[in-house]
C-alpha cells in the first residue's frame, strides 16, 4: 500500500509542478488540479482496487477448480481421511462457485476495465494539453486553449458516469435472474477452467522455449563470434564502446538516459560518413515503406501532417542502423507515444523552473556547471538528457550536441539517436522476439508507461503485425 500511495503522491507532485508551469491564471490552475487532477488519482486508485478483487476472485476460482477434480478422485484404505477429504473438496466447490458468482454480479474486472480506460483517456488528454498537440496545436497559450480542455474533460467524466448508470440499468433488468441460472453460470465457469489453465500452460511453454532460444543464440554467438577489432579511421585506431549492464539502466524523464559518463572517441570524418559526403559514399539503397503516413497517424493517434513530416526519417534511420524490422517499428511507435505523446521530437514538458529543480548538479547526468539542468533537459524522440548524454551522442553522430543541445530537436538527429539508441541497448533485439516488457524496461528503466505502451503496441500490431 505505501509503493501505491508512494506513486499516487509522485504523479500528483510531477502533474502539480507541470500545471504550475503553464500560463494560466491561477483560478484555472486550480481548477486543472481540482478537477482533472483529482479525477485521474480517484479513477487510478479506484483502477488499482477493482483489479485486486478481479485477480482474487479468479485466483481463487481457478486454484479451486484444479485441486477440485483431484480431490473428488482421492482414494485412501483409511475411510476417516477419506471422508475429511470429501468433505473439504464439497467446501472448496462451493467457495469457487461462491467466488465466479461474486464476479459475475459485481463485475469487477468491467469496472477495472473502464476506471484504467477512463484514467488514462483523462492523462492523454492532459498530456495533450500541456504540450499543446492534438487538438491544442491550433492555440497560441494554453490560456487560449483551456476552454476546449475543459469541456473535453468534462465529456470524458460525463461518459465514465453514464457507463456506470448503463451497467446498473443491466443489473436491474437481470434481477429476475433464479438462483439456478447463477448456478449454472457457476458450473459454466468451471467447466471453462481446464481450457484456460491449458492455455495458461501453453503460454508457460511457449516463454520457457523462447528462453532456450535465447540462451542457444547466446552460446552460439559466444562460440562462433570473432573478437571485435578496432575500426580504422585516416591510419588511427578508433576504439569500440565497451557494454553497458541492464542494471545501469536508468528511467526516462526525470532521469532519462543517465547511464553514460563518458563517451568513447571518434574520428571527426564520422560526420561526413553519416551524412554522406564522403567523394566514394555508395548511394544510398531505397528505404522499404514498412508503413505509411496514413497508417502511422491511424496508430499513434496523431496529426497526419506530423506523421508526413517525420515518418520518412525515422525509417531511414532504422534502415541506415540496420535495424529495420516489422517488430522493432512496433516497439519503436509505441516508445515514442509514451515519451512525445505524439510523433514528433519535441521539449519534455514543463519549464526553466521545472528543469532546473530535478537537473540542476545532477553529476550523474554530467551536469557540473551551472545552467545545466534547463541547457540540457529532454529533447527529441526519446527525450536525451544531461550533458553526457548529449556530449555521448553527439560524438557518436558527429554533431555538436554539447554545445547545441537544441539540434537534438532536428528531426533527422533525432532520429538518428533514437536509432542509434534502439540498436546500442539491444531494444531492438527484444522487440524482434516480441518481448515488449523488456523492450519497455530497456527503454524505462522500469515499467512506467507501462498501460499507454501496451496499448500502442496491440494498435501497431494490427496495423503492421
Amino acid at each position: 500500500m505505501a509503493k501505491k500511495n508512494s506513486y499516487r503522491q509522485y504523479l500528483r507532485q510531477h502533474l502539480s509542478d507541470l500545471i504550475d508551469e503553464t500560463d494560466l491564471p491561477t483560478l484555472k490552475k486550480d481548477f486543472m488540479k481540482a478537477r482533472w487532477l483529482d479525477q485521474v488519482l480517484w479513477l487510478e486508485g479506484r483502477a488499482t482496487k477493482e483489479r485486486d478483487r478481479h485477480y482474487s476472485l479468479r485466483l481463487l476460482t481457478i486454484i479451486g477448480g484444479v485441486i477440485v477434480p483431484a480431490m473428488v478422485g482421492f482414494k485412501s484404505t483409511n475411510p476417516k481421511i477419506e471422508e475429511i477429504v470429501g468433505w473439504t473438496a464439497f467446501g472448496l466447490s462451493q467457495a469457487v462457485a461462491v467466488s465466479a458468482a461474486i464476479e459475475e454480479f459485481f463485475a469487477h474486472g468491467e469496472k477495472y476495465k473502464q476506471f484504467r480506460n477512463t484514467a488514462e483517456n483523462m492523462k492523454i488528454e492532459g498530456w495533450q494539453f500541456l504540450q499543446m498537440a492534438g487538438p491544442y496545436s491550433q492555440f497560441e497559450s494554453h490560456d487560449d486553449a483551456y476552454a476546449t480542455f475543459a469541456y473535453h474533460v468534462e465529456q470524458l467524466i460525463q461518459k465514465d458516469v453514464q457507463g456506470f448508470v448503463a451497467q446498473f440499468e443491466e443489473k436491474g433488468q437481470s434481477k429476475e435472474k433464479t438462483p439456478a441460472t447463477v448456478a449454472q453460470n457457476a458450473e459454466l465457469a468451471l467447466n471453462n477452467l481446464n481450457e484456460k489453465i491449458e492455455y495458461q500452460a501453453q503460454l508457460q511453454r511457449e516463454a520457457e522455449e523462447r528462453r532456450r532460444w535465447e540462451e542457444e543464440q547466446q552460446r552460439l554467438q559466444s562460440e562462433f563470434s570473432v573478437p571485435p577489432q578496432p575500426a580504422v579511421t585516416n591510419g588511427e585506431d578508433v576504439q569500440t564502446t565497451p557494454p553497458v549492464s541492464l542494471e545501469d539502466l536508468p528511467p526516462l524523464g526525470a532521469a532519462a538516459m543517465t547511464w553514460f559518463e563518458e563517451a568513447e572517441p571518434e574520428e571527426p570524418n564520422q560526420q561526413e560518413s553519416m551524412n554522406g559526403k564522403g567523394n566514394s559514399e555508395p548511394a544510398k539503397p531505397s528505404v522499404p515503406q514498412l508503413l505509411t503516413p496514413e497508417q502511422a497517424a491511424k496508430i499513434m493517434d496523431c496529426p497526419l501532417a506530423d506523421c508526413q513530416k517525420y515518418l520518412p526519417g525515422v525509417l531511414e534511420a532504422l534502415q541506415e542502423y540496420d535495424i529495420l524490422d516489422k517488430q522493432v517499428l512496433i516497439g519503436l511507435l509505441a516508445t515514442v507515444r509514451v515519451e512525445t505523446n505524439g510523433f514528433k521530437p519535441i521539449n519534455e514538458f514543463g519549464g526553466p523552473k521545472y528543469f532546473t529543480k530535478h537537473y540542476e548538479g545532477r553529476r550523474d547526468l554530467g551536469n557540473v556547471q551551472p545552467g545545466d539542468g534547463a541547457k540540457y533537459h529532454g529533447r527529441g524522440y526519446i527525450q536525451i538528457t544531461g550533458r553526457a548524454n548529449y556530449r555521448n551522442y553527439g560524438k557518436k553522430l558527429g554533431v555538436d550536441l554539447e554545445n547545441q543541445p537544441e539540434l537534438a530537436l532536428d528531426p533527422e538527429i533525432s532520429a538518428k539517436i533514437l536509432a542509434c539508441y534502439f540498436k546500442d541497448r539491444g531494444v531492438a533485439t527484444a522487440a524482434k522476439v516480441g518481448d515488449w516488457r523488456k523492450v519497455r524496461k530497456l527503454v524505462n528503466g522500469g515499467y512506467n508507461g507501462w498501460d499507454v505502451f501496451s496499448k500502442y503496441v496491440e494498435k501497431a500490431k494490427a496495423v503492421i503485425g
